[in-house]
């Protein structure tokens, strides 16, 4: 699972990089990367339903609400209050964010992104403020509020009800985008993205919205603790979330900011724990790649900021295929290292020093009695 966590990183790492560092000159790169939108929404769906799985895996009955709330806090905060510093300051220094699509914030929005209440706001200027990933950081602390309430009647859950459980939220997940299109109006004609921006809000950004997604994670983890999900390879899921991309063409586009993916990867993500649980493993939990997934949450909170300074450094000059390409490389890698700091020198001492109620540790939670015996590492479900 921790290799996960890098993959889906890397992947908007990726998207943004490519189709917001613009630094090809021939624009036919960037329709034929068109669908990086689409794989960096399917990476965000995949982190909020990984969210609710490792949180749901690793609950402990005797853990209180306030030390849960406190470890949440510390995991995402300090890196939060760097990098949104950190793009204040390249805001305030350029006066201006035409580089890239960053509304310039005013003091309310800057307040509300540091508070992480942004996200409730059908406004581009507050979901995309200051350093726009972190909306889906504001849907996150909206699922950590809930979740001392939300894993209490999940666990009541009987096994003969898990797999209509499954089943319930999995329809809502889709039914969402029908909803949208009934409650909200149509896009005026050559905007984009294509989707009007209240629409597009409810559809992608709306924490209520995307804590269907997190519940759909918190199901998967009882099903897997109870023996009841079925054993299947995760090439299946696979290949359905390769047929999905491949149908992207005749997909209404409000299926494709995240619902048309969250099925494939919903299968995925508990028959990729079976495999842990049955000591099988993957290609995931190569020992190189846990540090990369480790600092997953860093790369996810710092690459923006990074590539807003390279980008207005830059200013609006292209290059050549053979020059962009390097670029491209050599930005992502610039982005994994600066990353692997920001864990190292911020992330790991918060948490050895405030996560726990004098610093000190706690047992590893396991699952109720009643559940499977074995248990997955101790995971961070933050990206």
């Amino acid at each position: 699972m921790t290799g996960l966590r890098f993959l889906l990183a890397a992947v908007v790492l990726a998207g943004h990089v490519l189709t917001l560092g613009r630094f090809y000159e021939d624009q036919a790169v960037y329709e034929a990367a068109d669908v990086s939108a689409m794989a960096s929404a399917a990476a965000v769906s995949s982190f909020f339903l990984l969210s609710g799985f490792v949180l749901a895996w690793n609950a402990s009955p005797a853990d209180t609400a306030l030390r849960f709330w406190r470890r949440r806090l510390v995991k995402i905060f300090p890196n939060h209050v760097v990098t949104w510093s950190l793009m204040m300051g390249l805001l305030m220094a350029t006066g201006t964010a035409a580089s890239l699509p960053v509304p310039d914030p005013g003091l309310g929005q800057a307040v509300r992104n540091l508070l992480l209440v942004h996200a409730w706001v059908p406004d581009m200027a507050d979901f995309s403020s200051v350093n726009p990933v972190t909306w889906s950081i504001s849907c996150e602390a909206f699922f950590y509020a809930l979740f001392p309430l939300l894993i209490r009647p999940v666990r009541a859950i009987p096994a003969r009800l898990i797999r209509p459980a499954i089943a319930l939220m999995a329809a809502l997940v889709l039914a969402m985008p029908m909803v949208a299109m009934a409650v909200t109006d149509e896009a005026a004609p050559g905007s984009w993205p294509t989707l009007s921006t209240e629409r597009w809000w409810l559809i992608y950004f709306f924490p209520p919205v995307r804590l269907l997604e997190f519940v759909l994670g918190l199901v998967l983890a009882r099903a897997v603790q109870l023996d009841r999900w079925p054993a299947l390879r995760p090439h299946w899921p696979l290949l359905a979330l390769a047929g999905v991309f491949a149908a992207r063409p005749v997909l209404p586009e409000e299926f494709l900011w995240g619902a048309a993916t969250c099925l494939p990867v919903a299968v995925l993500i508990p028959a990729l724990a079976t495999r842990d649980v049955q000591g099988r493993g993957s290609l995931l939990g190569r020992r190189g790649l846990v540090p990369l997934g480790e600092a997953s949450f860093a790369l996810y909170m710092v690459h923006f900021p990074l590539l807003y300074a390279i980008r207005v450094t830059l200013d609006r000059r292209t290059f050549d295929t053979v020059t962009a390409t390097a670029l491209t490389v050599g930005v992502s890698v610039l982005c994994v290292a600066v990353s692997l700091l920001l864990w190292r020198g911020v992330e790991v001492p918060m948490m050895r020093r405030f996560a726990r109620p004098g610093g000190s540790s706690v047992p590893a939670a396991r699952p109720a009695p009643e559940d499977r015996a074995a248990s997955l590492r101790q995971q961070d479900p933050a990206p």
